[in-house]
């Protein structure tokens, strides 16, 4: 039975969530149509695009993505605290970014000051902006339109609006991140999760590989002013090493820019790298040592991780996360039981152990 999204996915409140959209016809979405000899890979690189276009109008942030042949998944939060530092002329500035007008550079200026000027409608567009039914809707309806335009056809691109699953804690966030960015390798359509095109494990593995050959490349000396001295060099291993070029959401938190996770971007690499051995048929059910302490860290049960991060869509329904998580969501929700629950008490470890 479905449930409501506006009755656990509140406007004006923090959250993450993890949002599948899912193609309703026979023909690829992104993929090779060996009926018809079409190839609709170009696609992919139309939604993500449209995911940096988005993400840089919204208060919403995207932390994870994957695009498949049919489907697609992100893994997004909402950040109303952004949203409401904004002014007046911001929000009706990145409002007409969001559907732009055919005017010139002056005539949108004035447009955005005479929108700004209206404070009812203001107030209300800054809801919107930080709404990820509207996230969704402008990322679903361009893709939708784009694609019906290509195939000269009319109706239905979606299967539905879009499966959302709210992610209560650091532990579920972690597990549906790994869960989604190793999605074609456990597909069998990667090797590797850097070999893993379309996805944000290789965007942000290769922007780390840039920001790593660019500061290797700066001479010793130029690293701390004109004393020719280096007393931290800065080295592939350095964990102080992120993505803060990158328009996706930084693993771990910056000077300007707060992180999804409380681990750096190194190992987070190492954690799905990992992981991705592990999911391999000849690996199945051994789990790596050196892997426990970072699981440990982040509330999952080291005996479970492969069957978390193979399965996390369907061992979920609404919301997932630790026991306790899941717990108080349901008493928000006002219902005694969840789906969901009985997996949380198995793969995840419980924060507070007298509810286990």
């Amino acid at each position: 039975m479905g449930f409501p999204r506006r009755r656990y996915v509140h406007e004006g409140e923090e959250g993450v969530y993890h949002c599948i959209s899912r193609c309703v016809r026979r023909a690829f979405l992104c993929g090779f149509d060996q009926l018809t000899g079409r190839d609709f890979s170009h696609r992919k690189q139309l939604i993500v695009d449209r995911l940096k276009h988005l993400a840089s109008i919204f208060a919403i942030e995207v932390c994870a993505y994957a695009v498949l042949w049919n489907h697609f998944h992100t893994i997004l939060r909402i950040r109303p605290d952004i949203v409401a530092s904004w002014s007046d002329l911001e929000v009706a500035t990145r409002w007409l970014k969001l559907f732009p007008k055919r005017l010139s550079p002056e005539e949108t200026a004035a447009l955005a000051a005479a929108l700004a000027s209206c404070p009812e409608r203001i107030a209300e567009l800054r809801k919107r902006l930080c709404s990820l039914s509207w996230f969704m809707g402008r990322l679903n309806e361009f893709i939708a339109r784009a694609a019906n335009k290509e195939d000269d056809v009319k109706g239905r691109f979606w299967e539905s609006r879009f499966k959302c699953q709210a992610l209560l804690d650091e532990a579920a966030t972690a597990a549906c991140m790994v869960y989604v960015d190793l999605n074609l390798v456990r597909a069998g359509l990667a090797a590797t999760p850097e070999e893993s095109d379309f996805t944000s494990i290789q965007e942000r593995i290769r922007s780390w590989q840039e920001e790593t050959m660019m500061k290797a490349s700066v001479p010793e000396g130029s690293l701390h002013g004109d004393t020719g001295e280096n007393t931290n060099p800065v080295t592939a291993s350095d964990s102080a090493i992120n993505d803060s070029d990158s328009w996706l959401c930084p693993i771990a938190s910056e000077s300007q820019r707060r992180g999804i996770l409380q681990m750096t971007a190194l190992e987070y690499f190492d954690l799905v790298d990992r992981s991705g051995r592990i999911i391999r048929s000849d690996k199945r059910g051994a789990i790596d040592v050196d892997l426990a302490p970072i699981l440990l860290r982040i509330g999952a049960n080291p005996e479970a991780w492969l069957e978390t991060i193979s399965r996390f869509e369907s061992k979920f329904f609404l919301a997932a996360g630790m026991l306790s998580s899941l717990r108080s969501f349901a008493d928000r929700l006002g219902r005694r039981w969840l789906k969901g629950v009985g997996i949380a008490r198995t793969v995840f470890a419980s924060a507070t152990p007298s509810l286990a």
